[in-house]
């Protein structure tokens, strides 16, 4: 799940980085005006969504489809951004995928470790934390200049994007359904 979350997070970070480009050109002012205006309403999104949505969502759902929102926000970004790669797509898309990422995605994925023994837990997480996230960061990276030197612009990474988030939205369902079938750690009560 983190390493296809760490390889496309890398892929529109590097999107990002061409519009804005385009976009924006030398100016700095105007970008970094552009990208904090854009960390307000992430903010604000992630704020409005874990006070009213998570917690329920979790609840109604399952942890396996709120992991899937996240890859499903990210399919239907690349797809939108393959076909029309403007600033506007660009913001709704950043917007609702790191919005998704802090209210949904980062909650779920701390409930698939309740049901794993607490040293398990954490040896897991630092791993996964340190090792797998900067190795989808350097993938994602190397993928994304290799696919550049093949020829491939913004539009054509974006098409090949959107089916990686369809396997990593596969793979969210699957832990889902491999989380429910675990039984959930108890802590001694004193």
């Amino acid at each position: 799940y983190m390493l296809l979350q760490a390889i496309t997070n890398t892929f529109v970070y590097f999107q990002q980085l061409e519009l804005a480009q385009v976009h924006f050109g030398d100016d700095r002012a105007a970008r970094t005006g552009f990208f904090a205006q854009i960390d307000l309403y992430v903010n604000v999104l992630t704020v409005l969504v874990q006070i009213f949505l998570t917690s329920r969502l979790l609840k109604w759902v399952g942890v396996g489809v709120v992991l899937a929102t996240l890859p499903t926000i990210s399919i239907i970004g690349f797809m939108t951004l393959g076909l029309t790669p403007t600033i506007a797509v660009l913001v709704v898309f950043l917007v609702l995928r790191r919005a998704g990422n802090f209210a949904l995605s980062r909650p779920a994925r701390e409930v698939l470790f309740t049901s794993i023994p607490r040293e398990d837990k954490y040896k897991a997480k630092s791993f996964i934390d340190t090792f797998v996230y900067r190795a989808g960061d350097q993938v994602g990276a190397w993928s994304y200049a290799a696919m550049g030197w093949f020829g491939l612009a913004m539009t054509g990474i974006s098409f090949i994007a959107a089916p990686l988030a369809g396997v990593w939205c596969v793979l969210s369902l699957w832990l889902g359904k491999k989380q429910l079938a675990l039984p959930t750690e108890r802590v001694p009560t004193r």
